[in-house]
């Protein structure tokens, strides 16, 4: 039991802390949850580290290997593309040589007039 004088108020302090341990919660239960967070965290985080270093990976696969495939197909494609532009200079529309008989011209038996068309 604590005495309290009046000449020493040093049992008064003492008591006071001893009281406040006594009445503090153990920090058991919380530390348990702030632990548990900070592990689920850490987790998530590697995860996170490893799924990033997958897409390096793979960045590094498609630089390497895929776009240097990827420039010679379009390389050949202008070599294509260069032929069907002058096959289609070389080969320039046909005038149409036929002629309809006069029996048979529509201009006969429809007259269009020129404010019309």
């Amino acid at each position: 039991m604590l005495l309290v004088d009046a000449d020493r108020p040093e049992p008064v302090r003492s008591g006071a802390r001893e009281l406040a341990l006594f009445l503090t919660p153990e920090p058991g239960a919380e530390a348990k949850e702030v632990e548990d967070t900070i592990e689920g965290m850490l987790l998530r985080l590697e995860e996170f580290c490893s799924l990033a270093d997958v897409i390096r990976s793979d960045t590094s696969q498609i630089l390497e290997e895929n776009i240097p495939v990827l420039k010679a197909k379009l390389t050949e494609m202008r070599g294509i593309y260069a032929k069907v532009d002058r096959l289609e200079k070389s080969s320039a529309p046909v005038p149409v040589m036929y002629k309809l008989p006069t029996l048979y011209r529509t201009e006969d038996y429809f007259p269009v007039d020129a404010g019309e068309a």
